[in-house]
């Protein structure tokens, strides 16, 4: 156990002695803060309490999401590119907890930048809008964290994505930007294939992370699909992505990289 735990903080090391990690914090703490200013002075928001706005600060979490693809896509293929593999691998450690110790350094981050988002929310918040007003049942400390939780999995699930490519290409950019861009158009392209009444398009990644509709009342991109279907496909999906990762970073050779 304490040889994993070194591992993980090695590489929580990397992730926070490089610049770009700490322009994304302020980017993220920037962010956050220009929406509350924006929203009470420019667009002169009938807010009167801190927690509307924590609500409705959640959708800034595609920035979350871009960031941790970006260190997920990274923490793998940078060693290849680097050269810095054949060193990481010539430890007593074995490839599956190098593996695992670096999946992990990416979940806390991405736990860390919630985290972030969810305070500077919440102190931004209450410095602008105060505490005097009431708020919606969906506005309440329990709601939002709900909401968090959910854009979590989402987030969870493309930097998975993102870490597996890495693994796979050993190429950074390939992982980034492809991730980034099925971020995007993965939404429409669902939307398509649900109109041209594709049965199978239940079982696509990004047709399951979305789970709002089923804790607020709204519909499922596929009718007839459920909270614990979408949550096996994820599952399905995960473990997939992360076998395939672990497959090929224990068994290539990289006497060539």
């Amino acid at each position: 156990m304490s040889s994993i735990l070194r591992l993980i903080q090695n590489e929580r090391m990397k992730i926070y002695t490089r610049l770009r990690t700490w322009i994304m914090l302020a980017f993220v703490v920037l962010a956050v803060i220009s929406m509350g200013v924006m929203m009470k002075y420019v667009l002169e928001s009938e807010m009167n309490h801190g927690l509307q706005f924590m609500s409705n600060s959640a959708i800034l979490a595609p920035l979350v999401t871009i960031f941790s693809v970006i260190v997920a896509g990274d923490i793998v293929a940078s060693e290849f590119t680097w050269g810095t593999v054949k060193l990481l691998l010539i430890r007593p450690a074995s490839r599956g907890k190098i593996l695992w110790a670096k999946y992990v350094s990416v979940l806390l981050f991405i736990v860390e930048l919630l985290l972030l988002m969810l305070i500077i929310s919440y102190f931004t918040g209450l410095m602008l809008f105060g505490v005097s007003g009431s708020v919606a049942p969906d506005e309440t400390l329990p709601a939002i964290l709900q909401g968090y939780g959910i854009k979590a999995v989402e987030i969870v699930m493309t930097a998975t994505l993102a870490f597996m490519i890495s693994t796979v290409f050993r190429s950074s950019s390939l992982a980034i930007g492809l991730s980034i861009f099925l971020m995007f158009v993965s939404g429409p392209i669902v939307a398509i294939l649900v109109q041209l009444r594709y049965a199978w398009v239940k079982y696509l990644l990004f047709a399951n992370t979305d789970l709002t509709p089923y804790f607020h009342g709204g519909k499922p991109v596929v009718p007839g699909m459920t909270l614990g279907f979408s949550l096996a496909v994820l599952a399905a999906h995960w473990i997939l992505f992360y076998a395939v990762s672990w497959l090929l970073f224990t068994k290539r050779d990289v006497a060539g990289s």
